[in-house]
């Protein structure tokens, strides 16, 4: 019996579906302002590159990804891609989702005592079909590992919202971030 619990708890991290915790708000200070384009970052000894880019669609749905990059030590290396937890094991990127409607999904960046975080807020829906009433969103947490071997975001933790929002990007300043 505990070998089958460890065996699914493996699996589970693995897949990066549990979060270590409930996590709390953070101080507005700590959010990065990320330039169309990109934005390198500093964290340990890495440079990030986080690159935001714009995918518009002809349905009225649009979003943006956030890619980011270990860039190298030296000249001529590989630049290494930062994986985040997707839903069926890796992701290479985190993005937002945007109806004619409604923010369904907000992406943000933050750092604190030196360590980079990113925070993904969702309405529960979380496809294109849309509710138009306010609802509670989730919000997750990924930190950045600092692994130059095997660069990756790791589940911190999430929390739901008290209040309800119409856009999923209104409950990062309006429950996340504090001032």
């Amino acid at each position: 019996m505990r070998s089958k619990f460890g065996a699914v708890a493996m699996m589970m991290a693995l897949a990066g579906t549990a979060f270590a915790a409930t996590i709390n708000p953070v101080p507005a200070a700590t959010q990065l302002k990320l330039a169309e384009g990109y934005t390198d970052v500093k964290t340990g000894d890495m440079t990030l590159r986080i690159v935001k880019a714009h995918v518009g669609s002809p349905d009225a749905s649009a979003f943006d990804t956030f890619t980011v990059y270990v860039l190298p030590r030296k000249a001529g290396e590989s630049w290494l891609q930062a994986t985040v937890p997707g839903q069926k094991g890796l992701g290479y990127n985190l993005r937002t989702y945007e109806t004619a409607d409604a923010n369904v999904q907000s992406i943000a960046f933050y750092q604190q005592g030196g360590q980079l975080y990113a925070v993904q807020a969702a309405r529960p829906s979380g496809g294109a079909e849309v509710n138009l009433a306010k609802a509670h969103v989730d919000i997750k947490v990924f930190k950045f590992n600092r692994d130059w071997d095997v660069p990756k975001f790791d589940n911190e933790g999430a929390m739901t919202t008290k209040g309800s929002f119409h856009d999923a990007a209104d409950a990062l300043p309006g429950e996340f971030f504090t001032h």
